[in-house]
């Protein structure tokens, strides 16, 4: 069951990065300040529900597999936590930036990429880690 679990978690991981990849094309595909702030709005919105999904199937996994808090899984909840705080900040400075004048939209855009490079770095990341992890890099 255990393992069931975990590979819903994985999946989940992998649907998330790829949610946070395809992200990228919004600015790019955006040339509207009014439907930037929309869309920006629901992709938010998708990106906390996919992330929430993402940490609720790995809290069922510690407790359903009796696992304990080792160095790895305080790593991803505070993964979780950085990712969902600055997709908050994101969001706020979209809603609240004056878009109307061409240079804040243009620099909104630019500072929406950035963050969603850091945030795939994380995932990145934290798939790197738990993978050699699971290798036996980092011991038993």
């Amino acid at each position: 069951m255990i393992n069931e679990l975990m590979f819903v978690h994985k999946i989940l991981v992998y649907i998330f990065f790829i949610f946070l990849v395809a992200g990228f094309a919004m600015p790019s595909m955006i040339n509207d300040a009014y439907k930037f702030k929309k869309i920006s709005f629901i992709y938010t919105m998708t990106f906390q529900a996919l992330a929430s999904m993402v940490a609720f199937a790995g809290l069922v996994v510690l407790y359903a597999g009796h696992m304990s808090w080792d160095v790895f899984s305080v790593s991803m909840v505070l993964a979780w936590g950085m990712m969902m705080f600055i997709e908050i900040k994101k969001h706020r400075l979209i809603k609240y930036a004056d878009l109307t004048h061409s240079n804040n939209f243009a620099i909104i855009k630019q500072g929406f990429n950035k963050i969603s490079i850091l945030q795939v770095l994380i995932i990145v990341g934290m798939i790197g880690i738990m993978s050699l992890k699971n290798m036996g890099v980092f011991g038993s």
